[in-house]
Order: structure tokens, then sequence, then C-alpha cells
């Protein structure tokens, strides 16, 4: 049983002021990732990997489960563009992001509950991070980094490659509307993936939405 004390203390942890997962501050709820922790710990998969979080929310709780099930270990890959890089090679990238990836707290983010034993960050792009590791699978995967229709599109179609059979992937921001001058192509994606019947979608409501698709 995870107590209400630790849930306040994980989410000011890894969402700060955030509510990107649909949780709930003042109830200690943990929204969204009520539904990875507990896939992770039915799957209880070897390998997971989580693209893109802002300060860690979701790799943590994947992490936490893999803790639980005492073996697996979570990927965390992210490029660490902030929005407030003026850099042209970051610009429309940053998606939320602040750059805490490279700071001294963003490097001892996961010592955090003893996660470091079961998370490996990787700063970096998905491009060099797939290349990088070609011939690594995972059994679950959570997609929230680029953001963009041909970022999505990209980070997909590598990680579907990568899925084992029977495993699951999810897709935040799937409701999110186009906010801070950012396009958010996840929308049109995701609406063209349910249209294939070649793929099993199911999805869960919330302010930005979280979509399934298990291979």
């Amino acid at each position: 049983m995870i107590s209400s004390f630790y849930i306040r203390n994980f989410i000011h942890r890894f969402a700060k002021n955030d509510n990107w997962h649909n949780l709930n501050h003042k109830t200690n709820n943990l929204g969204y990732g009520w539904l990875h922790y507990g896939f992770i710990r039915n799957l209880n998969p070897q390998r997971v990997l989580c693209i893109g979080s802002k300060y860690g929310y979701v790799p943590a709780i994947c992490a936490l489960a893999c803790k639980n099930n005492k073996q697996g270990r979570v990927d965390f890959v992210d490029a660490n563009f902030s929005m407030y890089e003026t850099d042209e090679q970051q610009s429309g990238a940053h998606w939320g992001g602040v750059g805490f990836w490279t700071t001294s707290k963003g490097k001892r983010q996961f010592h955090k509950f003893g996660l470091n034993k079961y998370i490996q960050p990787h700063i970096m792009t998905t491009e060099t991070f797939f290349n990088k590791y070609p011939t690594r699978k995972w059994e679950y995967i959570h997609l929230d980094g680029d953001h963009s229709y041909s970022g999505i599109k990209f980070d997909f179609n590598h990680a579907w490659q990568r899925l084992m059979i029977g495993g699951f992937i999810a897709f935040h921001d799937i409701y999110t509307p186009d906010t801070d001058g950012n396009k958010y192509g996840t929308r049109q994606f995701w609406q063209e993936l349910k249209a294939n019947s070649k793929y099993n979608t199911f999805e869960l409501p919330g302010l930005c939405g979280l979509g399934f698709i298990q291979k």
C-alpha cells in the first residue's frame, strides 16, 4: 500500500505544481500515474521506456513500480530543451521543458525514494538514443516528448518497432489544445492511429488525455 504521505511527497518532488496527468494534489491522487503503475506491476517488465518529462513524474512512477516488482529498469530519454531557450535548434521543440536535467537538482532527481537503482536517464534526442541502442526492446513505453506531428510520429514509429509482443505504448496529450505557440500534433496523430484497424487502441479522459495501444 502506498501511503498518503508518500504520495504527497512524490507529487511534490516529481510534478511540482503542474497537473498534466489528471492528478490531484489535495486528495493525494496520482491520476494517470496509477495507470502506469498498475500496468507495470502487472506486466512485470524487464525494460520500460519513457520519452520526455519536465520533472520526471511518469518516469518516477514507472521506476517505483519496477522497484516494488523488485525487477525491471526504466530508460528515461529527454533532450533537455527549454521553453526559455532562444537557440533556433530548440525552437518549437521544447514542449514545456525547462532545461532541468543538466542542473545539479536534475542529476539527483531520482535519488529520492531510492529510484535511481531502477532508472537510467539518457539526456539526448530520441534520434540519438534509438541510434545508440539499435537492438534494445521494451515491454512498456510512454511517449511525452516532442509533441509536433512529425516528432510524435518519429517517436512512435521507432518505439513500435522495438515494442515487444503483448506490450503497451502510452500516449500523453491526445486531447491537449494548442498552447504557448505550440501546435500539438499528438491529437492528429492519435486520431490517425485510432482510425487504423491495425492498432488496438483505447483512451482515458482528462484535460490532456491518455491513449494506449497494445501490440
